[in-house]
Order: structure tokens, then C-alpha cells, then sequence
């Protein structure tokens, strides 16, 4: 950066190395980040005041605050992104109901008339009575609401939306394969969730269009052997969970749906795991290992969005 300045009669140059580290001013390589901006890009300001850039989100997303201290990021929108809160509707047995009516008309019927037929209260003419019989005071007329219904709004939802995940993919020893299209199917047994022989850092990663809370697991080939697990999100570096429920024992509970629930972070940004796009990614690592006598599978997955 070039800057003129005036004295006088007499204009002088300096130069400005707009890439010096300048973090104590606020600044940091102004033109390392400006050279690595893509069109669509954003610049934020991160932790330690340092300038990072911002890939754009997905279509319809918007730029969210997530509050003092915290990198924004990109959140679902709300033209398409639809919400169903259940309602109860308890429907009772028509009830009968006093009136007085506004008005009485009498017209003769007719003596007889092809389109007429005489029922009874038999069963064999399918005619029931209404039970309870009502009794009439002199000068009643009964009318018969046309429904009725009581209204209940839930304290709150369960979820809000449930969907196989958008990406998943096996890590065995750094070596990375995408497994979305296994985990979105019912397939049996076709998801790795740790290597045959594992090792310490193996993981499996899997990734959702949208911040989320919980996993929902299909395990299809119980692990057994002994290892622990780590569940991890991405902030621009992998970093535990809070609030971490894993019914899956690390991998290790007998076959079915198992859930791992977990606390939805606030500062959870965008990352791509092997190319399998720009996701809301969670990991499960193995952060200790002994041995393996049965390499745990799965079938299906699914990532759950709670209020």
C-alpha cells in the first residue's frame, strides 16, 4: 500500500506492507487474506482479533450472530425451511343441545311419493337411535351441534425435522472414504464405523446441511473389543461436544436404533470432509485403543433437529 502525503509545496511517498502481521492494531495480512478471497466471500473478525474470511453458505441461508465473542455463520433460512408443531384434536360424540328456534314453519307431507320409503328403528333397516335417548321438556326443540372438538397446543415439540444425513465418511488412519449414499440407505451392515483393525485418531464423520442436535444410528454389527471414543464438532478446529449422550456405547450397544444426543454448539461453522460438501459436521474419534475381537457396522443414519 502506497501513501502520499503533502508538506508544504512538496508531496512525499511511503510504503505500507499491507501482509505485516499487524494483530496488535487490529490488522493481520490484509493482503495474504485479500489474495485467498473467492467471489461471494466475507471477512470476519475472529478470535484474537485476527481478520479471517467466511465462505458464502449454501442457497437461502442467512448471515447469523451467534453473540458477543463468537464467529457468525450460516443458518437455514425461513422461505422454505418449514416447521410442524402437533396439535391434539380430540373429537367427542355429538351432543344434544337445547334452543329455542328463531322460527316455526309446517308443511304437509306428501300422502305418498315414490321417493319415499318408511324406515323403522330396526337393526335390519340399519337405523340406530341416538344413545342416550333425550328427554324433551313441553316446548323444547333439540338441535344437534354440527361438531365438536377441544383444542390442545403442545408445551413443546419433540423435533422439528428428521433426515437421513447429508454426508458421511470413514477415516482409517487418514485415508478418507465417503460413505453418504450407505448411511442414506437401508442397506444392511454397508457403513464402516471403525476400521477392521483400528488405531488411535480413526474416526467417522457425519454432516448435516443445518446446525443439528441429535444422531440417530442404525448399528447393524455390534463392536466388541476396547477402545473409547471421542464426539468432536468443527469450529475451525475439532473440539469436544457438551452435553454428549452416546447410546451407542461408543459403537459398542447391541443392534438398532440407537441415538447420541448432544448439546448444539454455538460456534459450529461449515467445513468439507472429503469433498462431501460444505456441512454442520460431527466426528466420533478414537481417543483410546486396546484391541478388536468385532469391527462395528452400521445400516442407516439420520440427524435430528429439536426445539
Amino acid at each position: 500500500m502506497t501513501l502520499l502525503i503533502k508538506s508544504g509545496n512538496r508531496w512525499s511517498q511511503i510504503t505500507i506492507d499491507a501482509d505485516k502481521d499487524m494483530a496488535s492494531q487490529g490488522l493481520s495480512n490484509l493482503k495474504e487474506l485479500a489474495a485467498g478471497m473467492l467471489h461471494g466471500d466475507l471477512i470476519v473478525k475472529g478470535s484474537g482479533g485476527v481478520l479471517i474470511r467466511v465462505p458464502p453458505g449454501i442457497a437461502n441461508t442467512v448471515w447469523t450472530s451467534n453473540g458477543p465473542g463468537a464467529v457468525p455463520s450460516w443458518q437455514p433460512g425461513g422461505t422454505y425451511f418449514n416447521r410442524y408443531y402437533p396439535a391434539t384434536i380430540q373429537l367427542i360424540t355429538p351432543t344434544a343441545v337445547s334452543d329455542s328456534p328463531d322460527h316455526v314453519e309446517s308443511e304437509p307431507a306428501p300422502v305418498s311419493s315414490v321417493h319415499v320409503e318408511t324406515m323403522v328403528d330396526l337393526p335390519a333397516d340399519m337405523v340406530k337411535r341416538i344413545t342416550p335417548d333425550v328427554s324433551l321438556i313441553a316446548g323444547e326443540v333439540v338441535k344437534t351441534v354440527d361438531h365438536s372438538r377441544d383444542e390442545n397446543g403442545p408445551v413443546n415439540s419433540m423435533f422439528d425435522l428428521e433426515k437421513v444425513v447429508d454426508g458421511a465418511v470413514a477415516d482409517d488412519g487418514g485415508v478418507q472414504t465417503t460413505e453418504t449414499t450407505a448411511a442414506q440407505n437401508a442397506t444392511a451392515n454397508d457403513i464402516t464405523l471403525l476400521p477392521a483393525t483400528p488405531a488411535l485418531n480413526d474416526a467417522y464423520y457425519f454432516g448435516f446441511d443445518y446446525p443439528w442436535d441429535n444422531l440417530l444410528l442404525n448399528l447393524g454389527t455390534q463392536g466388541v473389543g476396547v477402545w473409547t471414543l471421542s464426539w468432536e464438532y468443527w469450529n475451525g478446529g475439532w473440539v469436544a461436544l457438551d452435553g454428549v449422550t452416546d447410546n451407542t456405547l461408543g459403537f459398542t450397544a447391541s443392534p438398532g436404533i440407537k441415538t447420541v444426543i448432544f448439546t448444539r454448539p454455538g460456534d459450529w461453522v461449515l467445513t468439507n470432509i472429503n469433498g462431501a460438501g460444505n456441512k454442520y459436521w460431527i466426528r466420533a474419534r478414537i481417543s483410546a485403543y486396546t484391541s478388536t475381537t468385532q469391527q462395528p457396522k452400521g445400516t442407516q443414519a439420520w440427524c435430528r433437529i429439536t426445539t
